[in-house]
């Protein structure tokens, strides 16, 4: 993958290796800049275009493996490149969200870590979607954004779960949102990008998901 440069003006420009771009910014003040996916997203740092959510809300979701949970609700408003406002954070642990115990296969906390070790990050990333259902206004337009390409897959039918309580909590999160009449988008961002050399709203709220997802792992109760 290539590494743009953006700042300062002296060494601006892409360069396909780490090892060129440590020579260039090595030893240089205030240097900007990270790697990137391809040249094309290089060339658009460079021209300083930014990736700025379109008008809506907006909810990042984020799970790992330790159990823990991240949500980000953003609002966008019609205002071209304005600042999103953050409408809220949510850090919890897998428990916590599914405290109920309605959910067939997680009804206790011994449940849940069984769950967690056969699943891995896979629950928790679920749990963030349910989350974010659970908290959203009946008959809202959100677009979810997620770093694990089974949050949108299963919830649109591109996948089947084959585990049981994974299965169910698909099936749950179907239900929970053709009751309050969501109005769903899945939108996809790839898990820990960099946002150094520009603007990038998606890269930037998917990074405090998972932030929070990372507070949210030291407070499952494993008692």
């Amino acid at each position: 993958m290539p590494y743009v440069v953006t700042k300062p003006d002296s060494i601006r420009g892409v360069y396909d290796t780490w090892a060129e771009c440590k020579l260039k910014v090595t030893g240089v003040a205030g240097a900007v800049y990270q790697k990137v996916e391809n040249d094309g997203q290089a060339q658009l740092l460079l021209a300083g275009t930014s990736v700025v959510l379109p008008p809506g809300l907006h909810v990042f979701t984020d799970g790992n493996h330790l159990g823990g949970v991240g949500v980000v609700v953003v609002w966008a408003a019609n205002a071209g490149r304005a600042e999103c406002t953050v409408v809220a954070e949510i850090s919890a642990s897998v428990g916590q969200v599914f405290y109920d115990g309605k959910i067939p296969g997680l009804g206790s906390d011994d449940a849940v870590r069984t769950a967690l070790a056969r699943s891995r990050n896979v629950l928790a990333e679920l749990a963030g979607l349910y989350l974010a259902l659970w908290q959203a206004p009946a008959q809202a337009r959100l677009t979810i954004v997620h770093d694990f390409e089974g949050v949108g897959a299963w919830l649109e039918g591109r996948w089947r779960a084959k585990d049981a309580t994974v299965k169910a909590v698909v099936s749950a999160c179907k239900a929970l949102a053709e009751e309050k009449g969501l109005h769903l988008e899945f939108v996809w961002q790839r898990g820990h990008a960099s946002t150094w050399a520009g603007r990038n709203d998606f890269a930037r709220f998917n990074n405090r998901a998972d932030e929070l997802a990372t507070q949210g792992s030291s407070s499952r109760d494993d008692s």
